[in-house]
């Protein structure tokens, strides 16, 4: 496939549409539209839905995938060779909130230093959700509860995050020494946390408590101590730990229990330097501190 081809795919999927890909790569609206064409031809497939914005069909998903790695590997090689001027090297990674906010700031500041050549872009996402934008190409690694390899990725178990089952004395006063779980207002992050409803079935508690949304991995610890509900807290946050989000003692939920939830790198398997860095981070963080 034509190197040219490839980027023009990733162009026109990044801009939503023809024109603007043509405007950032500096070529007529015709001319990204006969590149694609090409490609299809090659491939035998329709890669694009020509919509508003433009999306990658199944197969186009394949190959846009294939071609961000490619892009990658051609224009790390081109500054090797001193073919191009050495500029930052993109690098879109895909974290969970909870991660973010404890043991991959470190990493990040360890990738961010002066002196190693990376921009790191970061995707805010849950750890189960993160697989998609590893299929998309739209990340070069994520941090994933997913053992099994995406396409084109390898995975490295980093250990687990554990989460405790916390409220403030001040809720847990005000509901009795047995308190009722299937009416105790409890704290979720957003409608992808499915840790607390988890939680209570584990414990065999049925109903749908009051329940508080707090899309914020500090202020979802700081409300919980503020006593709006109980929630999982990772215990890399807890009043006392590294990165504690409050604090106020927080005390455990009679009857629910803590849950370790096992975490991996997946990451390109092609030979970049910027993920090879990553990865050394990753594993030096994760090592520390999971």
């Amino acid at each position: 496939m034509d190197i040219e081809q490839l980027r023009t795919l990733v162009a026109a999927v990044d801009e939503g549409a023809f024109d603007r890909a043509a405007a950032r790569l500096q070529i007529s609206p015709p001319a990204v539209s006969q590149r694609i064409k090409a490609l299809e031809s090659q491939t035998g497939r329709v890669l694009l839905r020509r919509s508003a914005p433009v999306r990658p069909t199944e197969p186009g998903e394949a190959v846009l995938r294939m071609a961000r790695q490619v892009l990658s590997l051609h224009d790390a090689a081109r500054v090797e060779l001193g073919m191009d001027q050495a500029e930052s090297t993109p690098l879109d990674v895909a974290v969970n909130a909870d991660s973010l906010a404890t043991w991959f700031r470190p990493v990040l500041a360890e990738l961010a230093a002066p002196g190693t050549g990376i921009s790191v872009r970061l995707r805010a996402e849950d750890q189960d959700h993160s697989r998609r934008l590893l299929l998309a190409g739209e990340a070069a690694a994520a941090i994933t509860t997913s053992s099994a390899p995406v396409t084109g990725c390898r995975t490295i178990p980093l250990g687990a995050m554990v989460y405790e089952p916390r409220a403030a004395a001040s809720l847990l006063e005000h509901a009795g020494p047995q308190p009722d779980l299937a009416r105790l207002p409890v704290v979720v992050y957003d409608d992808k946390d499915d840790l607390q409803s988890a939680a209570l079935h584990r414990a065999g508690i049925t109903g749908r408590p009051p329940e508080h949304r707090v899309p914020s991995a500090e202020a979802f610890v700081r409300a919980i101590a503020d006593g709006i509900g109980w929630g999982m807290v990772p215990r890399l946050q807890l009043p006392g730990a590294p990165f504690a989000a409050a604090d106020t003692p927080l005390l455990p939920v009679p009857g629910l229990h803590p849950e370790a939830v096992s975490l991996h790198l997946q990451r390109w398997s092609t030979a970049l330097p910027a993920l090879a860095l990553l990865e050394d981070a990753v594993r030096r963080g994760a090592r520390a501190l999971l």
